[in-house]
């Protein structure tokens, strides 16, 4: 893995740059996320790159998520089985939507399901949403954004 901080090579080079080439994260950015991930319980990505971490972990290593006034929504969406966890690629997913590099359209997209509240299927948002929306907006933009460190 190069300079990243790490003596292992916990992730293998040929996948670092296939999330490199599937997110907008940089090598850097990816480990130190799996780092973070460790961290929370140390070595449990080593034996299981799919554990899931339940979303007060979660809390832990990303503040700017918990600070959000839709991260319950934020975890639900992002949440590959939407089971109130993550694994390391749902989090990796999450820090891409919201990262620095991402296009404007791709975090539209995001937004849009973010803002899509009730998952009732519908191609559009119903007034009940809106106006949930409309209450959290305030801190919305400020918060829709964040940086790895």
């Amino acid at each position: 893995m190069g300079n990243t901080g790490s003596k292992e090579n916990i992730i293998s080079e040929e996948a670092l740059n296939e999330y490199v080439e599937l997110t907008y994260l940089n090598k850097v950015e990816i480990c130190q996320i799996y780092k973070r991930l460790d961290d929370l319980e140390p070595g449990i990505l080593k034996q299981n790159l799919h554990y899931r971490f339940s979303v007060k972990q979660i809390n832990k290593i990303l503040p700017q998520i918990h600070c959000n006034p839709f991260c319950d929504v934020i975890y639900r969406v992002f949440s590959s089985k939407q089971d109130g966890h993550l694994s390391f690629e749902d989090t990796l997913d999450l820090c891409s939507a919201f990262s620095m590099n991402c296009p404007q359209s791709v975090r539209a997209a995001w937004a849009f399901e973010i803002f899509e509240i009730d998952p009732s299927g519908a191609d559009n948002i119903a007034p009940q949403e809106f106006t949930q929306l409309l209450s959290k907006m305030s801190d919305f933009a400020h918060t829709f954004q964040f940086k790895i460190n």
